[in-house]
């Protein structure tokens, strides 16, 4: 390390590993970091975009926010205080954030508490156990996800049963969108080392109608198990009061939060964004919410009935781009 540099080469490491911990769609991971003295930029790396699934890019810059809220986390358990700007610098739009570290002091509080729960969190795709959310803890979430600017709306029975058509039709869609299932083989299934999901992520398939997003529709499984799946899902609609590439990266660190704050209380979640991949679904979705705010991730949480497999990370050497 040269006397210019602001972070040990563990530091860096324990940054950039929690920050590889955050959740992405098809698990691409699609960031790459810069770190100059006290400043990580957190870039967007285009050779991990989906095409074909996330044209605007709008569901990587959620990627990047989560990751980005990893890394504030860790930077408060060494006892960094940090602040943000998206979007810094217009002749480098590829940086998406800019993370300031203030001087050491003691750990943070309040973010530093979280740190433990980030290689804990992970994407469960199983069926929940028939035990309801106390409605403190669903308020615990919003509260949490409204701490960076975003909203959490819990959906009543009759909001999940106009959900569950708009679901079916985007599975459906899927199913006969070739680009997408193309995109989805290079990410999803068999045994994957580093990044995407694999076969042992993916969870049971469903035996009856459920509100479970598969990931492997449209491909060949014959190895996976079969489970009965709660009746009743509990489903949030994470929303932005606004619609720009700032807001989906304040949602990307909104969930992250609300994660983090769920993992710690045992709650999984997965995610059910499919109709969010569609403009015209993605309106029927923020018709059901019933407010103006715009609808950024579908999440089904509760506490999880069995056990399944995590997605591999990349080790933080890959992803870091720069460090002077």
């Amino acid at each position: 390390m040269s006397a210019t540099q602001y972070l040990t080469e563990d530091e860096v490491g324990i940054l950039l590993t929690a920050a590889s911990h955050a959740p992405s769609m098809h698990n691409t991971q699609p960031w790459k970091f810069e770190i100059h003295g006290p400043v990580i930029d957190v870039l967007r790396d285009s050779e991990r975009a989906l095409p074909a699934a996330d044209r605007g890019g709008r569901m990587s810059r959620i990627g990047l926010g989560a990751a980005a809220f990893n890394l504030r986390v860790a930077a408060a358990l060494l006892g960094h205080e940090t602040t943000l700007a998206l979007e810094p610098d217009p002749a480098r739009p590829d940086v998406a954030l800019r993370i300031f570290l203030a001087a050491r002091n003691v750990p943070v509080p309040g973010l530093s508490s979280l740190y433990g729960e980030i290689t804990r969190r992970h994407t469960y795709r199983g069926p929940m156990a028939g035990v309801p959310m106390p409605p403190e803890l669903r308020h615990k979430l919003a509260v949490a996800a409204g701490s960076e600017g975003a909203e959490l709306d819990w959906l009543d029975s009759s909001q999940r049963t106009r959900l569950a058509h708009i679901i079916q039709t985007a599975d459906e869609r899927d199913l006969h969108d070739e680009d997408r299932l193309h995109e989805r083989l290079r990410w999803i299934g068999d045994r994957r080392e580093g990044d995407g999901v694999p076969g042992a992520a993916l969870g049971p398939l469903p035996q009856g109608p459920a509100m479970v997003r598969d990931l492997a529709a449209g491909f060949d499984t014959p190895d996976r198990e079969h489970a009965i799946f709660e009746s009743t899902a509990a489903v949030a609609v994470l929303c932005t009061p606004s619609e720009d590439t700032h807001a989906w990266l304040r949602a990307g660190m909104a969930l992250q939060r609300l994660l983090l704050t769920a993992t710690s209380h045992d709650v999984a979640a997965s995610f059910l964004n499919q109709p969010l991949e569609y403009a015209d679904l993605r309106d029927e979705v923020r018709t059901v919410a019933g407010r103006q705010a715009w609808p950024q991730v579908i999440l089904r949480c509760g506490y999880p009935a069995h056990s399944t497999g995590h997605a591999p990370r990349r080790h933080w050497n890959d992803t870091l781009s720069e460090w002077h």
